[in-house]
């Protein structure tokens, strides 16, 4: 896996937090970020200095204040948008402590891929949930 993102992207990692059940954690984006209300796993960017374990690690106990305690990597995604050119690494977590909260008030469900596919998600969301698919 890569550790530094090519061509300048911006090095994102994401989190595909999984249940028993198989159901995936999916919030939506808040009004005033760009692409407001659209549908996205969570995670964040790589600071400097940090491995992209670290970084999710801090970005899933920032966000939803839970540790991860069990995760693989999934798939690495180079992705551009109209206002970013983004590099996700992304990990599938199936084992973490703590409680599920939205610690910037996003709206979060859990649901299966299926249902996943009927929201209004980042257009970065389809690849991962085909990966998933494949597996």
């Amino acid at each position: 896996m890569l550790t530094t993102a090519p061509d300048n992207r911006l090095y994102v990692v994401v989190g595909v937090i999984q249940r028993q059940n198989g159901e995936l954690l999916i919030q939506q984006r808040p009004r005033g970020k760009d692409c407001e209300e659209q549908w996205e796993f969570p995670g964040g960017k790589l600071e400097k200095g940090e491995t992209p374990e670290e970084a999710l690690a801090r970005e899933l106990n920032e966000e939803l204040g839970i540790i991860i305690v069990q995760y693989r990597p999934l798939t690495q995604i180079a992705f551009d948008y109209s206002h970013a050119r983004v590099w996700l690494d992304v990990f599938l977590i199936t084992g973490f402590d703590g409680h599920v909260s939205g610690a910037e008030g996003q709206v979060m469900r859990w649901l299966g891929i299926s249902e996943i596919r009927k929201l209004d998600v980042l257009k970065a969301v389809h690849p991962i949930l085909d990966q998933l698919d494949a597996n």
